[in-house]
């Protein structure tokens, strides 16, 4: 199948415009190489439910859609680069040009087992997902899922975290995708595109003390924010209406929290995007709060049921992004802030009261620390150092010895608000793959897709060996809290109140035919 082109409309959208140089990762890039194991991986992921054209076999769609990723390589760095070490791991390394790079070994096909629903998508998934990527070639693949019920297929589009964070991931999704079901046309790439540039070992000594040169400078000339952001978090200890919140807290120990093993457990479901607003519009919160309610409250059901809830309230690892407006750039700009999950509350508006306290602190704290945040730290022998550190971890299983700062990893991904179409084929679902890790067996991500939430659940399948489980839970507590602020919502003066969804909670079938 050839790859068609529509109207002369030339797209651009990375802010990162590569020559023949390489490039150095930053040290936040560069710390997912240095944490990944035999048992935890590094690699983020989404899967995409697609409706292929009419009348197109799936052998010929995916020649199709290798010929449109080679027309785009260029629009998209990580999809061509590789990784080169520095010597004896002084420093970071850096990206240069696969100059030997084969598409077929990016974008494959692999059958899913009959009959191909949800339930046998679910652990293709998990399967694909403990594999990792090989260092040797660019760190990414799209497998071609074959063989889903009503003749669909799924992308499972995956990279290393290392290449991007979750807002670059949707920025690359618009970019390899188009908004027709013809593709549009692209610039085309430079004339020295994929020429070698491989460096030297001087080139490669001297970027490293470059880089390890510019941090000192930049430590030393931030050393007036440093005094500021000591003064800010020195008012904050003794203002008593104020505090740290759950960014100074202990997590109470869960089954989560221990070391993880390679396999990998994953579910899958969808809520209403404006029933969830509509909910937060009840308690004046934002949609993640109400998404973080309608995990707290699914997780207190899962773990009260086995008797293993823990009297303390769960703490959620959030990801907060530091991106600026416009800023598609493909690395990681990202912290982290800590919110109670209100476990400890039996009724939900009292937990999405927590989540909202326990919020506005987070963030305060967090902006306080703005400051001094530095996403590109580099020392000498620091990766050494760091990957020691992992391996000591899972060797060791240290993760049982250490207190958890938080129990869960909550993430919220704004995605795409309009359809997107691959090679003629039409995206139905966009829901996420992320990263357990030691100490973090559970991970909770939402990307959000035209008006619908699709949420994936990442976990160790020994710290939870029913994925499926967690995710009724979470349904359910979605059901139970937006159903009844759709309810309170309604009014005579609303002629057409919009319903609320029902997401199913039992396995079920792959979504109809017409559904978008």
């Amino acid at each position: 199948m050839a790859v068609a082109h529509g109207a002369h409309r030339v797209v651009r959208v990375f802010t990162v415009e590569q020559g023949n140089d390489m490039y150095k990762l930053s040290g936040l890039d560069a710390g997912f190489l240095y944490n990944e194991t035999e048992r935890c991986p590094q690699h983020v992921s989404s899967v995409q439910i697609m409706e292929l054209p009419e009348g197109v076999d799936e052998d010929t769609f995916i020649d199709g859609l290798k010929a449109l990723f080679q027309s785009r390589l260029h629009l998209v760095p990580y999809l061509t680069n590789r990784l080169v070490e520095t010597p004896f791991l002084a420093d970071h390394p850096v990206w240069v040009r696969d100059t030997e790079f084969d598409i077929d070994r990016h974008i494959y096909r692999r059958d899913v087992p009959a009959p191909g629903g949800r339930a046998e998508l679910e652990a293709a998934v998990a399967a694909i997902h403990e594999e990792r990527l090989d260092r040797r070639r660019p760190l990414w693949r799209t497998v071609v899922l074959c063989g889903l019920e009503d003749g669909r297929i799924a992308y499972y589009s995956g990279a290393h975290h290392a290449c991007l964070d979750g807002m670059a991931g949707q920025a690359a999704t618009m970019t390899l995708m188009d908004n027709t079901e013809e593709p549009r046309e692209v610039a085309p790439p430079a004339a020295d595109f994929l020429t070698p540039n491989q460096p030297s070992l001087t080139d490669l000594f001297v970027a490293a003390w470059e880089n390890i040169t510019a941090f000192q400078i930049r430590q030393v000339a931030g050393a007036l924010d440093n005094v500021e952001t000591a003064i800010r978090l020195q008012r904050r200890m003794l203002d008593p209406n104020a505090g740290f919140g759950a960014m100074a807290e202990q997590a109470p120990w869960t089954r989560f929290n221990a070391p993880v093993e390679r396999g990998r457990g994953y579910a899958i479901a969808e809520m209403d995007l404006a029933a969830v607003k509509a909910a937060g519009k009840r308690h004046g919160a934002k949609l993640n709060d109400v998404f973080l309610a309608i995990c707290g409250g699914g997780l207190r059901r899962y773990l009260g049921r086995t008797g293993e809830l823990p009297e303390r309230s769960l703490i959620a690892g959030c990801p907060v992004s530091l991106r600026k407006p416009g800023d598609a750039s493909m690395n990681n700009q990202v912290t982290m802030m800590q919110v109670r999950l209100g476990t400890d509350q039996p009724d939900p508006t009292a937990r999405i009261q927590t989540i909202l306290e326990s919020s506005a602190i987070a963030k305060d704290v967090t902006a306080d620390l703005a400051g001094v945040f530095e996403s590109d730290p580099a020392a000498w022998g620091m990766p050494l150092a760091m990957r020691a550190a992992a391996s000591v971890m899972e060797v060791g299983g240290t993760a049982n010895a250490m207190p958890p700062a938080f129990n869960v990893v909550v993430s919220n991904v704004p995605g795409p608000r309009e359809t997107l179409y691959s090679n003629g084929a039409r995206m139905l679902t966009h829901y996420p793959v992320s990263i357990p890790a030691h100490g973090l067996g559970v991970n909770i991500t939402v990307q959000s897709y035209v008006d619908t939430l699709y949420v994936g659940i990442t976990a160790c399948a020994k710290a939870l060996p029913d994925a499926g489980t967690l995710r009724d839970d979470l349904v359910a507590e979605y059901e139970a809290l937006c159903g009844a602020f759709f309810e309170k919502e309604a009014s005579p003066a609303l002629a057409d109140p919009t319903p609320l969804p029902v997401v199913r909670r039992k396995p079920v079938e792959m979504p109809p035919a017409e559904a978008a």
